[in-house]
C-alpha cells in the first residue's frame, strides 16, 4: 500500500506508468542504477567525462548518455534539452532531477578550497532544476559541502526554494542502508511546491555489524561482502586481464544478490546480458618486496603511515572507497582498502562489491580508471533507499513487468578498452613505485 501524501492527483496520474529520473554529473550510473532499483526510469544521463559516459550507456542501454566536454557539459543543458531527450510527452512531467554535482572543493579529503571552479557547478544544477520543473529534485554531495561549500549550497537553495519545498541538508550513512561500509553522504530533496507536499529522507533500515539493535537489519561486513571473490594471486593471467570463473558459489545473501539475477533490492531492475559464470574486473596489481613486507605487518584495522593503506578488519564494515583524481587535477590514484587475509590492496571488483554494485556492473578493466569510477559513484543500495522514498512521497508505485527480458548490452563501447589493457603495461606500475614516491617527497 503506498502512503497518501496528498499529492495532485492529475500531476501523479501524468507520470505515474513511467516515473523519469534524470540523472546529472551522472559518472558511471551508481545514482542511476539505485533510481531504477527503485522504480524509475533513468531517461538522461549526463557525464562531462568521455570515459565513465561510455562505461554508464554500455550498462544502461535504455538510458540516453550525454558524454563528453560539449554534450556532457551541464553548462550546455537546459530544460528543454532534458525534456526532448529524455522524450517527455509534451504534457507529460519530469518525476526526478537528481545529481551530486563534483565535490573536490568541498571534500575533506580534498584540497578544501572555496574558490575551486567545480564549486560553481551547484549553481549549474540549480538552474537546470528551476528549468526542468521536475517534480521533485535531489542533490547529493560529500559532508564538507555543509561546511567548505555553506555559502555556495546556501545560496543554491535560496534559489531552489523559489518554487521548491526544500529539506535541510542531511547526511545518510550508507551503511544504515545494507551497505557494508563507512560512507557518509549529504542529501538534499525538494518538492515543487504545487504539490504540497512535506520533503523528507528515509530513516535507517540497517545498522553496523555487532551493534545489537533488534529494531534493524544487520548491513553486511567487509568480509562478508566479498568472501567468494576469486582469489586473484593464483591466477597469472590477471596480470593483464581481468576477469576468470568464480571458484565458489556465494556464502552470504548479500553476495547472492549481487550475484544473481536482480533479486532482492535489485528486483525492480531490468536483467542485463551477462555471464554469470565469470567474475569481471579482477585485475591484479603487484606489489614490491618492501611494501609486501610492509602488508605483512598490519593487523585488523591498522594503517600503514606512508601510503595510508588499511588492512579491512573482516567482522565490521569497509572503510570508505575514495577515488582520487582525473588527469587534469594530477591522476592522483587514491589508496584501497587492504584485503583482511591477504597481503595486497582490493581490486576494483571487491571495491565495487563494498559500493554495493551488482557484478554484471562493467567497469574499466585498468585499475586506475574502474577504482575511479567506483570510488565516485553513490553507492546504488543507499541510492534505493532515497529514491523509495521520493517516489512513495510522490504517490507513485513501482510496477516491473519484464516479462523475462534481458537487456543487451553494446560490448564494442568497452571492446577496444578491454584489448588496450591486455596488450598495455600499465600492470607494470606496481603500488610499491608509488608508495616510493610517496616516502621520497616526505623525506625531501
Amino acid at each position: 500500500m503506498v502512503a497518501d501524501f496528498g499529492i495532485n492527483r492529475e500531476i501523479r496520474d501524468a507520470v505515474r506508468d513511467h516515473p523519469i529520473a534524470i540523472d546529472l554529473f551522472s559518472g558511471v550510473g551508481g545514482l542511476s542504477l539505485g533510481l531504477e532499483a527503485a522504480g524509475f526510469h533513468v531517461a538522461v544521463d549526463v557525464e562531462i567525462e568521455d570515459i565513465s559516459g561510455r562505461y554508464a550507456q554500455h550498462n544502461f542501454p535504455l538510458s540516453k548518455v550525454l558524454s563528453g566536454e560539449t554534450l556532457g557539459d551541464v553548462k550546455n543543458i537546459d530544460g528543454s534539452a532534458l525534456r526532448r531527450h529524455a522524450n517527455v510527452r509534451t504534457r507529460g512531467e519530469i518525476a526526478l532531477v537528481a545529481g551530486g554535482p563534483p565535490c573536490q572543493g568541498f571534500s575533506i579529503a580534498g584540497k578544501k578550497t572555496g574558490v575551486d571552479p567545480l564549486n560553481d557547478l551547484v549553481d549549474d544544477f540549480a538552474r537546470i532544476v528551476l528549468d526542468a520543473r521536475p517534480l521533485a529534485f535531489l542533490m547529493e554531495n560529500v559532508p564538507g559541502i555543509t561546511t567548505q561549500g555553506s555559502k555556495k549550497l546556501a545560496a543554491c537553495v535560496r534559489e531552489l526554494r523559489k518554487e521548491y519545498d526544500v529539506a535541510d541538508p542531511e547526511v545518510l550513512c550508507a551503511w544504515h542502508f545494507g551497505v557494508p561500509q563507512t560512507r557518509r553522504r549529504v542529501f538534499i530533496v525538494g518538492f515543487r511546491k504545487d504539490l504540497g507536499v512535506t520533503p523528507s529522507l528515509p530513516q535507517p533500515t540497517h545498522e553496523a555489524p555487532n551493534q545489537n539493535i533488534a529494531l534493524f537489519d544487520v548491513s553486511p561486513t567487509a568480509w562478508e561482502a566479498i568472501s567468494d571473490i576469486p582469489h586473484v594471486d593464483r591466477y597469472v593471467r590477471l596480470i593483464s586481464g581481468d576477469r576468470v570463473p568464480y571458484e565458489i558459489e556465494p556464502l552470504h545473501e548479500y553476495q547472492r544478490m549481487l550475484r544473481s539475477d536482480p533479486i532482492g533490492a535489485f528486483s525492480g531492475v531490468i536483467p542485463r546480458s551477462w555471464d554469470p559464470s565469470l567474475c569481471t574486473n579482477l585485475r591484479r596489481t603487484r606489489h614490491g618486496d618492501a611494501l609486501l613486507k610492509t602488508f605483512e605487518g598490519l593487523r585488523f584495522g591498522q594503517a600503514d603511515p606512508v601510503s595510508g593503506i588499511r588492512r579491512l578488519h573482516p567482522h565490521e564494515l569497509a572503510t570508505t572507497i575514495r577515488a582520487g583524481t582525473t588527469k587534469a587535477r594530477g591522476s592522483w590514484s587514491a589508496p584501497r582498502p587492504l584485503h583482511p587475509f591477504q597481503n595486497r590492496v582490493l581490486t576494483t571488483r571487491e571495491c565495487a562489491r563494498i559500493q554495493s554494485f551488482p557484478d554484471w556492473f562493467l567497469f574499466h578493466p585498468i585499475k586506475w580508471h574502474g577504482n575511479r569510477m567506483v570510488g565516485n559513484a553513490v553507492p546504488p543500495l543507499l541510492a534505493r533507499a532515497v529514491g523509495r522514498h521520493i517516489l512513495q512521497i510522490l504517490g507513485l508505485r513501482a510496477q516491473p513487468n519484464f516479462n523475462g527480458a534481458t537487456l543487451i548490452r553494446d560490448d564494442s563501447l568497452v571492446q577496444s578498452d578491454i584489448e588496450a589493457a591486455q596488450n598495455s603495461d600499465y600492470h607494470k606500475r606496481s603500488i610499491s613505485q608509488k608508495v616510493t614516491s610517496w616516502s621520497n617527497r616526505r623525506t625531501a
